[in-house]
């Protein structure tokens, strides 16, 4: 077993390193273009790495017993894997969107609310610092998704552009990915630098700047005539 965990670490923590610095290379690079779908396609592969080792990671823990480890890692893989597919997903699809799309996309969004609503429970259950208020955080998070389900149970579509959404979904997973390394991984050596009550623009600084990014992104494509809504 910890062999097996030592292997699933290293192949997180490599992957996830490549995912944080790929994920600006398509960023920067022109939209459509060769080296932005080959950079594109190997952010997504990388990505796909680091949720799969999160779920095989947080099973593990289960096992073990640490729920509350397995609970995060869970949770990080869950919110990092919907708007991975989303992104991509949309891009296939045609004028109207087809069943199966809104429905997975539904279905995921569902899964998270509930995860999401599990989370500030047992957040406010547990009383305990640290392990409270980051089930608080990440539950908080979780729970935009919310405007999504509803609408879609109006019988509103998610997204009406592709290109938009396919901006929109990608971007998300960036936040997630730098969310998750900042509050996991590099807390240890970045509290140093923001410490006590500081900590929490770790935690709520990739969301801030990632939203104001994909605003901007969004709004500076449609002037391009990319994005037409």
């Amino acid at each position: 077993m910890d062999v097996l965990t030592e292997i699933l670490t290293r192949t997180h923590v490599i992957f996830g390193f490549a995912g944080l610095a790929l994920f600006w290379v398509p960023v920067l690079l022109k939209k459509g273009g060769k080296w932005h779908r080959l950079s594109g396609k190997a952010y997504v592969a990388a990505m796909w790495v680091v949720v799969a080792t999160s779920v095989l990671l947080s099973i593990k823990n289960v096992a073990v017993g640490n729920s509350e480890k397995a609970a995060f890692l869970g949770f990080i893989a869950l919110i990092t894997a919907n708007p991975l597919w989303y992104g991509l997903a949309i891009l296939k699809q045609k004028r109207q969107f087809s069943i199966t799309f809104l429905n997975i996309h539904f279905a995921l969004n569902a899964v998270i609310a509930v995860y999401s609503f599990l989370l500030l429970a047992g957040g406010t259950i547990l009383q305990r610092q640290g392990v409270s208020i980051l089930m608080v955080v990440f539950g908080s998070l979780g729970l935009t998704v919310i405007p999504a389900l509803l609408r879609r149970l109006r019988g509103v579509p998610v997204e009406t552009d592709r290109i938009r959404g396919h901006i929109i979904g990608l971007m998300t997973t960036g936040i997630a990915a730098y969310t998750a390394f900042f509050v996991f991984g590099g807390y240890t050596w970045m509290q140093e630098l923001l410490p006590g009550n500081w900590g929490i623009v770790l935690w709520v600084g990739p969301g801030v700047i990632g939203g104001v990014g994909i605003t901007y992104c969004v709004k500076y494509y449609r002037r391009k005539g990319l994005v037409k809504t």
